[in-house]
């Protein structure tokens, strides 16, 4: 089963220290510039080499740039049995309190 999440469900679920596993399927470096605290960065297209390291028994949260690859990870994902869920819009779309920037917002891309 796979859903479809706002940001601020996000961070109610992070507020409430939900056991959940976080994965920012951008590129390295655009996760270096900024993430959602907490998220193991497994880029698109590595998801399908690394799946080893998804658990079963969690949550699995996804967010790429602006949606549409964690939604498709999401549901391909729910598809072998794992219970996933999409933040909608991507990190472009989040306005959460758990975003951290490590680089000049001036010179964020997302990737």
């Amino acid at each position: 089963m796979w859903d479809l999440i706002s940001g601020a469900q996000l961070d109610e679920y992070l507020d409430q220290e939900t056991d959940l596993f976080l994965v920012d399927m951008r590129d390295a470096r655009s996760y270096r510039r900024a993430h959602i605290r907490g998220a193991v960065n497994i880029p698109t297209g590595e998801l399908r080499s690394r799946i080893g390291e998804l658990p079963r028994d969690r949550l699995i949260v996804l967010y790429c740039y602006h949606g549409p690859n964690s939604m498709r990870a999401a549901r391909w994902l729910a598809s072998l049995g794992y219970e996933t869920a999409d933040v909608y819009g991507g990190i472009q779309n989040y306005r959460g309190k758990y975003l951290e920037w490590y680089e000049s917002v001036d010179n964020f891309m997302g990737g």
